[in-house]
């Protein structure tokens, strides 16, 4: 397929994911700050090709999509963080 037509397609896909999440519920989302990160103000947050930059420590409406793809993102970095906390407490015994 020749690179005008990809990328056709994509612009268009882009498009139908941009109307779908402006047809969406909006809801309501605070993303706290990233004290380990200070300087990370703002999170991306992606759906099909249209990224939401969302600022952090901020209540801001957003597609329902968007705030699942974050509850889920977060959700899974705290259990990640959890297991690695959890195996670090753990007593290694060497034989």
């Amino acid at each position: 397929m020749a690179r005008e037509s990809l990328e056709k397609l994509a612009a268009e896909a882009e498009r139908t994911a941009a109307e779908q999440l402006k047809a969406m519920p909006k809801v309501s989302i605070i993303i706290p700050d990233d004290p380990q990160n200070p300087g990370d103000k703002v999170v991306p947050i992606g759906f099909n090709g249209v990224v939401y930059t969302v600022p952090r420590g901020v209540q801001v409406e957003v597609p329902q999509a968007i705030a699942e793809i974050y509850q889920d993102s977060y959700t899974r970095t705290r259990a990640v963080t959890q297991r690695i906390e959890n195996s670090t407490q753990q007593e290694v015994k060497v034989m």
